[in-house]
């Protein structure tokens, strides 16, 4: 009786101090864009689309209508983030911006478009490249998207 409760109190422990990986836990990959090294971890759940023929980025769509774009082009404009933040500005598609801040050679800018919300992060390198992150997706799963949003934000790399 004595080796029983020890065996069923050695598993409840085994069980609370080693979680499996797919309870609880999201599984993460990666994606390096080999024509300029734009790099972004990402939750597997996101799906790559077709790449586009040009070998510029790819995009990728995920569930409950969310997808995310991973790209870069060539900076010909010598755009600064201060600059292409006034770009985007004047556009339509970001008449809601709800944040925004420039951090050295990085923009962010966030709002709403409709019923979703979006997220973008570009990245401007010293090697005359634009490195771009934009996401999308419903409003109403802001809470459980917005962490996905934080890590993939932060891992979002252009060399």
């Amino acid at each position: 009786m004595l080796s029983r409760r020890l065996f069923i109190s050695a598993c409840a422990w085994f069980i609370i101090k080693f979680p499996s990986q797919s309870y609880g836990q999201e599984a993460w990959t990666s994606y390096r864009n080999a024509r300029f090294g734009t790099s972004i971890a990402y939750q597997e759940f996101f799906e790559p689309d077709p790449p586009p023929a040009n070998g510029d980025g790819q995009s990728f769509t995920g569930p409950e209508g969310a997808n995310f774009r991973v790209y870069a082009r060539q900076n010909a404009d010598n755009e600064t983030p201060a600059s292409h933040l006034v770009e985007l500005l004047a556009d339509s598609s970001h008449a809601n911006v709800t944040y925004s801040h420039i951090r050295n050679d990085r923009l962010t800018i966030s709002g709403v478009r409709g019923n979703l919300i979006y997220y973008e992060a570009y990245v401007f390198s010293g090697r005359g490249v634009l490195h771009a992150f934009e996401m999308e997706y419903p409003a109403k799963f802001k809470a459980s998207y917005d962490p996905t949003v934080q890590r993939m934000a932060r891992s979002f790399k252009g060399p």
